[in-house]
């Protein structure tokens, strides 16, 4: 049993890399070797981190209000126009008089402080939902972000200390989403470590040097994981020297293996669709080898 708490985000910088099949492997196999863990969906916009998994039932459901939105009081308005000029982000709209344009709104409040007759208020509106849903290997923290909404990194933050609370000593996995955006910079944030998964492609590696300069500003150590190497075997040297480069311990490789694609289509988790199959085998060892960096004891 472990006697600490370690949170692990698994990033990408672009969608389509293998970064939820490998996240949802580690919450699969971790317990395996007698591990405590909890995953984290932190692509709140599609999560999917569950269907991984193979499926789980929900366990627990809360609303989240922690948004602020604009609200004009036209009896108290002017018609200054102030509002107007500041909104950076063109949340109001001007006919004659003011209108708050919801989904653009930022709940930044410039629009208020400027309002001389103080006829616009704050207030809180639904930000989206957390969900804790139970798997046949651990729980998962996932979260909803209410349609129009632009708080996403917000709730991804709500979501890891909801894990952080709930598991005590073991392993937060958290699965970040797509791209370098709010999501996945709260992702990276405050976390101990951060892996890294890329294709062998120019593309990936561009994208994925974008969660890396994320990392850096965080203090964050990472390594790398490349998945379908044996698609472009020639590339492979470019990304060994791209990771030397930027300080990324390569964790291992993973060949390009269709039992994954048939374990999602049958909604199962590839350690148990296909425990021998080739790509179970790769990320079996590249876990050790992560168990070994971070000195954890099975």
């Amino acid at each position: 049993m472990m006697s600490k708490k370690l949170e692990i985000v698994v990033a990408s910088g672009k969608g389509g890399t293998g970064k939820t099949t490998f996240s949802s492997f580690l919450l699969s196999f971790l317990p395996v070797k007698g591990i405590n863990v909890i995953g984290v969906d932190a692509d709140v916009e599609a999560p999917d981190l569950v269907i991984a998994l193979g499926g789980a039932k929900l366990k627990q459901s809360e609303e989240i209000y922690d948004s602020m939105i604009a609200v004009i009081r036209e009896d108290a308005c002017t018609l200054c126009k102030k509002c107007y000029d500041v909104c950076q982000f063109g949340a109001v709209e001007w006919n004659g008089k003011p209108r708050i344009i919801r989904e653009l709104c930022e709940g930044c409040g410039s629009c208020k402080y400027v309002c001389p007759s103080k006829a616009i208020e704050m207030a809180k509106i639904k930000t989206g939902e957390i969900k804790v849903y139970g798997t046949e290997y651990c729980e998962v923290v996932t979260g909803e972000l209410e349609i129009g909404r632009k708080h996403s990194g917000k709730l991804v933050d709500i979501l890891k200390n909801r894990a952080r609370d709930k598991i005590g000593d073991g392993i937060i996995i958290v699965d970040a989403a797509a791209g370098t955006g709010c999501p996945v910079i709260s992702s990276i944030a405050g976390s101990d470590y951060l892996i890294i998964v890329v294709e062998p492609t120019i593309y990936s590696i561009r994208t994925a040097t974008k969660i890396v300069r994320i990392a850096e500003s965080f203090g964050v150590d990472r390594a790398c994981v490349i998945n379908k190497f044996d698609m472009n075997k020639p590339f492979i040297r470019d990304i060994e020297e791209w990771a030397k480069k930027n300080n990324i311990f390569l964790l291992g490789v993973v060949p390009y293996d269709e039992n994954v694609v048939r374990a999602y289509v049958s909604m199962q988790n590839i350690l148990s669709f296909a425990p021998n199959s080739v790509a179970t085998k790769h990320m079996k060892e590249i876990t050790e080898k992560l168990l070994e960096v971070l000195g954890v004891r099975t």
